[in-house]
């Protein structure tokens, strides 16, 4: 491979030891010099290219550290609700869908947010009946812990004849027991079970797609979230995940850091002889077990002390129990995996943190590199623990973007202050990692280290700076998936995962972050991406 040498820009490296430079050259996909123009060029022969950066600011490229991908896939797929402001918008727009689609066939929702709605609640069976009465229809909450169902979806999927709720999950009902619509949590999976799996080639095509776009945003390596088997937010179809991504590989150039939902050991090892197991450095491969504590603050299933402010009846609920999770924790931890708890709600938190002291002073293990996902509504002493306890906040930062108009009616301000913490996580020494849990939030980096920023005005003594924000998602992101030796800043030795911008953001108005365009990005010293 032909190096490559970068030079006439704004060259930030991420790394403490040199945090900028005049020229970086490549070689072989590895950074084999940064300095001085004259010190990068006598790195490489003759046959280079040399890549004036005009001006242009030249970063290590990003690593979202929790992304569901074939979710992300499942959603290009179908129809974006995100816009729908009324019920009667919803309405024409399943009918219009159910026009250009087959008689009987599914009809498909996804990213629906009932508080855009002027009526500011959610859809019953019967609103959607009203529409489509002669097909199922299945609509995904954008925060992925609700799927609303219509009757013939109802019926197809066999909840109508449940008398009871699942474990870890709750389903409306109507005052003679029959479901009236909205399945929570677990119960979600029951409608998401019964949905037509796309075929290989649609897969193909819209993995193409997402890695084009997660490439156009300086993405060059995911935390890849899978399920084993029907544990997790898709249910019965999550069994084929693994396999599905492995037969994808070849339309994925990413680096996937395989996070997968396991019961037992067993399923881990099975994922690991999968083509997604690789023996380079950085490359792909499992590395944790993911664990769903919680719900989500959308839904009112993220567990809390209290209830929350505007639904008094609600505090949520764990989604399995303490003796669950912490089985769960001990065979990963004590086979050496890393342990990634999505942990909303302030009593959830609590509860982890809890548990993983215990597993830590049970099994003592170096180096663990734990960490608690999105770790959303949190308190000092929370904080504290996390730190002292060497846990990793791997947060979602675009939340605020799609929360911040309803979290004080939800939470309250005491509550508040404490919600999506992120100056003081980092001023407790916490580390902190960047994820999108796309589909969940859009995956553009930029627009998340805006939010960081900014926070768009909600609790802003909670900002943190462009420069710390970068680290979210390069030399931190790369720490939680070990890989800090490999990637993650532009240093000598490392691959060439690399991102060249438009502009610096740190030296930009923290409004115009999300402004700033993505020239080129490069993977292992191949060009991936250009504009």
């Amino acid at each position: 491979m032909a190096g490559q040498l970068y030079f006439g820009g704004d060259i930030y490296t991420v790394d403490d030891a040199r945090p900028t430079a005049e020229a970086v050259a490549v070689r072989d996909g590895v950074i084999a010099a940064v300095g001085s123009w004259r010190e990068c060029r006598a790195a490489l022969g003759p046959e280079h290219e040399a890549v004036d950066l005009r001006g242009a600011t030249l970063l290590p490229s990003f690593i979202d550290t929790h992304l569901h991908p074939l979710m992300q896939i499942y959603y290009d797929l179908n129809v974006n609700l995100r816009d729908v402001r009324s019920l009667a918008e919803l309405q024409g727009r399943l009918r219009e869908m159910a026009r250009r689609r087959p008689a009987g066939e599914w009809i498909v929702g996804l990213d629906f947010d009932e508080q855009n709605l002027a009526e500011a609640r959610l859809p019953t069976r019967h609103d959607l009946d009203a529409a489509c009465p002669d097909r199922p229809v299945a609509l995904m909450k954008h925060d992925g812990h609700m799927t609303i169902a219509n009757t013939r979806a109802i019926e197809a999927c066999g909840a109508a004849r449940l008398a009871r709720d699942p474990d870890g999950g709750a389903i409306d009902r109507e005052p003679d027991g029959y479901p009236a619509g909205p399945f929570r949590e677990t119960a979600s999976a029951l409608v998401r079970s019964a949905l037509p799996i796309p075929s290989l080639e649609a897969f193909a095509a819209g993995a193409k797609i997402i890695a084009a776009r997660l490439l156009s945003q300086g993405v060059t390596s995911i935390g890849g979230i899978m399920q084993t088997d029907e544990d997790g937010p898709i249910g019965d179809g999550g069994a084929l995940e693994v396999m599905i991504m492995s037969m994808l590989a070849e339309h994925f150039p990413l680096s996937i850091y395989g996070i997968v939902f396991a019961r037992a050991l067993a399923a881990v090892e099975a994922a690991r002889q999968s083509p997604l197991q690789h023996g380079e450095p950085g490359e792909s491969r499992i590395g944790a077990i993911k664990i769903i504590a919680d719900g989500s603050l959308g839904s009112c299933t993220a567990f809390m002390f209290a209830p929350f402010t505007d639904q008094p009846k609600q505090r949520g609920f764990l989604l399995l129990d303490e003796k669950e999770i912490y089985r769960r924790m001990v065979f990963a931890h004590t086979a050496g995996l890393q342990i990634a708890i999505h942990a909303i709600g302030d009593a959830a938190n609590r509860t982890c943190i809890d548990l993983f002291a215990r597993l830590l002073a049970e099994h003592p293990r170096r180096d663990h590199r734990h960490r608690i996902e999105h770790a959303s509504v949190l308190d000092a002493r929370m904080i504290a623990d996390l730190a002292r306890l060497g846990l990793i906040a791997a947060i979602t930062p675009l939340y605020l973007h799609s929360e911040k108009r309803w979290l004080h009616q939800r939470l309250g301000p005491d509550r508040a202050k404490w919600t999506y913490p992120f100056r003081a996580l980092l001023d407790a020494g916490v580390k902190v990692a960047g994820s999108s849990d796309g589909p969940v939030e859009s995956t553009d980096v930029l627009h998340a280290m805006q939010c960081c920023v900014t926070r768009e005005g909600f609790e802003p003594q909670q900002a943190i700076t462009a420069a710390e924000a970068i680290r979210l998602y390069t030399i931190d992101a790369a720490y939680t998936h070990f890989e800090e030796s490999v990637k993650g800043s532009i240093t000598v030795g490392k691959r060439a995962d690399l991102v060249v911008l438009s502009e610096n953001p740190t030296r930009v108005v923290a409004d115009r972050i999300a402004a700033i365009r993505v020239l080129r990005t490069v993977r292992k010293g191949q060009v991936l991406f250009t504009r």
